[in-house]
């Protein structure tokens, strides 16, 4: 079987023997490979808590309180949640009583994609996000749940884009 290169990392991510990706389902046990072909739409369900929270941030002032905002959240990560484990995971390949192996870890993937240019401007887009998130809490006036929320997502922003600044430097290293 011919090896794919991931383009996937973070939490419940692991490669198989084959060196396929696989996403660890902990209230299953099973594992789930995820194909070059189905990739893209899995890493936006991956990401669906965050892409949630940022959306709920920048609609903040849409929803009349507090309390609509926290019953619509609640709603669409319960929708959001129910497909993925309940639709779009039965879709996928399994591997029964999966052993968890090798980690695919975030760092390690930027450095093997030598995409140095890429990894730059992810790292600037990453910081000016974060300043951005704030500045935008600050004008909207957010309550200070909305604010405190904004500070996550902007320190999550922070670690990102130094996360991408270390790779550009291993990156660097790696050809001297």
């Amino acid at each position: 079987m011919k090896k794919h290169v991931t383009n996937l990392a973070g939490n419940n991510l692991y490669l198989d023997i084959y060196g396929n990706t696989v996403y660890y389902n902990v209230f299953d046990k099973n594992g789930y490979i995820v194909s070059k072909e189905v990739e893209q739409k899995f890493r936006l369900l991956y990401y669906r808590y965050s892409i949630i929270v940022i959306v709920f941030i920048l609609f903040g002032d849409y929803f009349k309180s507090l309390q609509n905002t926290f019953i619509v959240g609640i709603g669409v990560i319960a929708l959001v949640e129910v497909y993925f484990r309940g639709i779009y995971l039965k879709k996928l390949k399994v591997i029964k009583n999966f052993k968890r192996d090798k980690k695919v870890s975030k760092l390690e993937l930027m450095v093997r994609s030598k995409e140095k240019e890429k990894i730059v401007m992810k790292a600037c887009a990453y910081i000016l996000l974060s300043a951005l998130i704030v500045i935008n809490a600050i004008q909207q006036n957010f309550n200070i749940m909305f604010m405190i929320l904004s500070g996550i997502v902007a320190i999550y922003s922070i670690y990102s884009g130094a996360l991408n600044i270390i790779a550009a430097s291993k990156m660097k290293k790696a050809k001297i």
